[in-house]
């Protein structure tokens, strides 16, 4: 009877230690061939970021800023042209301003030169954009100080608004400010374009540059023969 019992638990076992050796040949290979999948993967690396300029975050300025700003500067202007042949300064006071005249002078057109510069450079792929938007931003506060010094320092001078050539260099500076702010508004437009500028962007800040170099130098070519004649 034991023989019998021990013939017919015999094999029970025997399936079952053979269906756990069978279950773990199978899960094994499994294993180690997920492993090796794991250790073979290459590793995951974050794609770099796109380098982009992030010096303007400024909101463009609207139409009406603009307006209003046009009107601002014409105001003063034109207070300064009224306000010069009334100014009567001692010769130590007199050479105090054209001191400051010469200073703003050196200021605000070196300032525009440099940015000028650097946008020759990158017209031949010298300079990337971002470091002519750069230049302009970091310049612009040197440009207008270097202006309305000259135009307040200037009417102190009180130039001879009966001659030709003064009423030139006083639309020169006018229109070197009204211009600023024209491009101002180019800066605007090139800093939030993505990839590449627009042509129209491109060309309106040749044309602006071009004004503002043709300007800067009446103005001072009309100062020194002023001076000297």
């Amino acid at each position: 009877m034991s023989d019998l019992h021990a013939a017919v638990r015999t094999p029970s076992r025997l399936s079952t230690a053979a269906h756990r050796a069978e279950a773990s040949s199978v899960v094994r290979p499994a294993r180690r061939a997920a492993h090796r999948t794991r250790v073979s993967s290459p590793p995951r690396v974050a794609s770099a970021p796109t380098v982009r300029w992030r010096g303007g975050h400024r909101r463009a300025a609207g139409h009406r800023a603009i307006v209003a700003s046009v009107v601002a500067m014409g105001a003063g202007w034109l207070f300064a042209i009224l306000v010069a042949p009334h100014v009567a300064l001692s010769p130590g006071w007199r050479m105090v301003a054209l001191f400051c005249h010469l200073t703003c002078l050196v200021v605000g057109f070196g300032a525009v030169l440099t940015v000028d510069w650097i946008s020759l450079r990158w017209l031949f792929r010298r300079e990337p954009l971002g470091s002519v938007l750069t230049a302009a931003r970091g310049a612009h506060l040197l440009i207008w100080l270097g202006l309305v010094g000259l135009l307040a320092s200037g009417a102190a001078l009180g130039p001879d608004t009966s001659s030709g050539l003064v009423w030139v260099k006083l639309l020169a500076v006018l229109a070197v400010g009204v211009n600023g702010l024209f491009l101002g508004r180019v800066r605007d437009r090139l800093t939030v374009a993505d990839g590449r500028p627009p042509w129209s962007a491109l060309l309106a800040g040749v044309v602006a540059a071009t004004v503002s170099q043709v300007g800067w130098w009446t103005a001072t070519l009309i100062g020194f023969w002023s001076a000297n004649s």
